[in-house]
């Protein structure tokens, strides 16, 4: 393992970070636009019809999730009379801790849903791999109770994008790079939403 003296530093790291971006670049151009649209279209469907949409995830998805809530319900919905109505299921870390203590890390999603969910909402699974199993079995309760799902992933997009009736999908086996594209389209889809609804 190298030690470094911050005195002594001096890397040129210029051809690594215009790989890294142009990687990103790459993935980002490859997007399929009709499954943005379609993500689009539902999550101000369900606006519309004042249900509520549940998003979630493991780990670096989980930030994600919690921001699409900021970016939404106040990003989008400050100064609008109807407001979004996000909520995401990994932020209350007392309900997982328990839920995953007492019964299975498996559930902590799922669990949640049981809850809350009707056939009026939209449910939002994050998942690098596609296949994180509490992920999935929460995008299954969805399916069974009737709720729209939406499965955002990566690499070769697992179960979660069999499973869930839309899907944007960044096929590349590299999760710092599909956890980036995964912000970008929080705040493409914010953007987009946001313009149209503020005319």
């Amino acid at each position: 393992m190298k030690t470094l003296s911050l005195e002594k530093i001096d890397v040129d790291f210029t051809v690594n970070i215009n790989r890294y971006l142009s990687i990103l670049k790459l993935q980002v151009d490859n997007l399929d636009i009709q499954e943005i649209q379609t993500v689009i279209l539902r999550l101000l469907d369900v606006y519309e019809r004042n249900g509520f949409i549940y998003i979630f995830g493991n780990g670096g998805s989980a930030a994600t999730a919690s921001h699409f809530v900021n970016d939404f319900n106040k990003g989008v919905s400050e100064n609008l009379v109807k407001k979004f109505r996000f909520c995401c299921l990994n932020d209350n870390v007392s309900s997982m801790m328990s839920i995953a203590n007492d019964i299975s890390y498996d559930e902590i999603f799922k669990f949640q849903l049981e809850n809350y969910l009707t056939k009026n909402d939209l449910v939002i699974g994050i998942s690098g791999s596609g296949n994180s199993q509490n992920v999935v079995s929460a995008i299954e309760y969805a399916n069974f109770i009737g709720a729209e799902t939406i499965g955002l992933v990566g690499y070769d997009g697992g179960k979660l994008k069999k499973l869930a009736k839309y899907s944007i999908h960044v096929p590349i086996k590299d999760m710092q790079k599909v956890e980036d594209i995964h912000m970008i389209l929080d705040h493409l889809m914010m953007s987009i939403i946001k313009g149209y609804l503020r005319g």
